[in-house]
């Protein structure tokens, strides 16, 4: 468990070059006092919706005796979109600080988690997981089912913690937002404006778009069914904690092959086959998701009676929740700028989640 620390408590840097050994050392100071570093290599900094930067410090006497590692990663916001993302990283920290200790989960461990409101920036210091030699997922490696069967195992792990829990909107994760797949601005200020006809037109001439089915490349057509996901949304029942970003590149296999999740940037409250029916899509070659959906669905619904929930879904609302559920996906990964996602990554998942709805019809629940 780590120490919450006052806001401000410490400046944190917003420019990659700014990470010194002092300014970590002070960081890493709040939960091991007495702990100096005192010279630092860093990588060249991995960009994405949270910059990613390995740092390799050189530790005082108390450091080596603590044993605290050789690497860290560094996580928070250094590319020019800092402003616009920052919930996510103040999320993230809330995660590790706040709900880590009280989750049943295989995440990195982490060494600190601050804030500084003032200069935007919210950052972690997490473990560098390639010290301990873990196999990270990739979108371009589809899972088995056993190995989806962990994953599914996890979350229902984690959504009964706080399964239809009045905490999740008055008690101590009131700050959670509701999972919308459209949400009003300015929460939802991206989601709308990649709905803009000039950004759409540009969209739906990328590579990851070419083999998409016209039906949904239409910009009506997607708008009607973001509209009939939203309402169900903000009105359904069976509400949890949600991962809410569930997809390979989130993912990882210990040595021993224990199943890990990485990137708590977008935990949020929200019906519970938002998180099911995204991973399953995008983790799954398309023939196999086609075999091995129903299955999986019902495994997960088994492993959330096993985790004490009393009253699960029955089957058949919970499948239509997955038919429905698909039409996120298949939005997000049609439209992630390439900042978040590179092409090639874009152009695997989106052809998964367009397969999917085709496969068990989504379309007929758009009115």
């Amino acid at each position: 468990m780590i120490n919450v620390i006052p806001d401000g408590a410490i400046s944190l840097p917003v420019k990659a070059e700014e990470v010194t050994a002092q300014w970590l050392g002070e960081a890493l100071s709040f939960n091991y006092p007495g702990v100096e570093v005192t010279a630092l290599d860093a990588d060249i900094p991995v960009w994405g919706t949270g910059t990613k930067i390995r740092v390799r410090p050189q530790y005082n006497q108390v450091g080596q005796k603590l044993g605290l590692p050789p690497s860290l990663i560094i996580k928070g916001g250094f590319a020019e979109h800092r402003e616009l993302m920052e919930d996510t990283y103040i999320h993230e920290v809330r995660f590790y600080r706040d709900l880590r200790p009280q989750l049943d989960i295989n995440v990195p461990a982490c060494f600190f988690a601050g804030d500084d409101s003032a200069n935007k920036q919210h950052i972690v210091i997490l473990e560098d997981l390639n010290l301990r030699a873990v196999d990270f997922c990739r979108v371009q490696k589809p899972l088995s089912f056993e190995q989806a069967r962990q994953f599914l195992d996890g979350q229902a792990r984690y959504h009964a913690r706080w399964w239809n829990d009045p905490a999740l909107t008055e008690g101590e994760l009131a700050w959670l937002g509701l999972w919308d797949v459209l949400p009003d601005p300015p929460h939802g200020a991206y989601a709308h404006s990649r709905l803009e006809a000039d950004t759409w037109g540009s969209i739906i001439k990328l590579p990851r778009a070419v083999a998409l089915p016209r039906q949904f490349l239409d910009l009506d057509w997607m708008k009607r069914a973001l509209g009939v996901l939203s309402e169900f949304c903000r009105e359904a029942a069976d509400t949890c904690f949600l991962h809410a970003d569930h997809h390979l590149g989130n993912l990882y296999f210990d040595a021993d092959g224990t199943a890990g999740v990485l990137d708590w940037q977008s935990p949020s409250r929200g019906h519970w086959s938002h998180d099911v029916t995204y991973f399953i899509v995008s983790a799954l070659d398309i023939a196999d998701r086609r075999k091995w959906d129903k299955a999986l669905l019902a495994y997960y619904l088994a492993r959330l009676e096993h985790y004490g929930v009393t009253n699960p879904p029955d089957f058949d609302s919970a499948w239509e929740a997955f038919r429905l559920q698909i039409i996120d996906g298949l939005y997000y990964w049609l439209v992630n700028p390439e900042e978040f996602q590179i092409e090639i990554n874009n152009c695997a998942v989106a052809p998964r989640f367009a397969m999917a709805a085709l496969d068990v019809d989504t379309p007929a629940l758009i009115k």
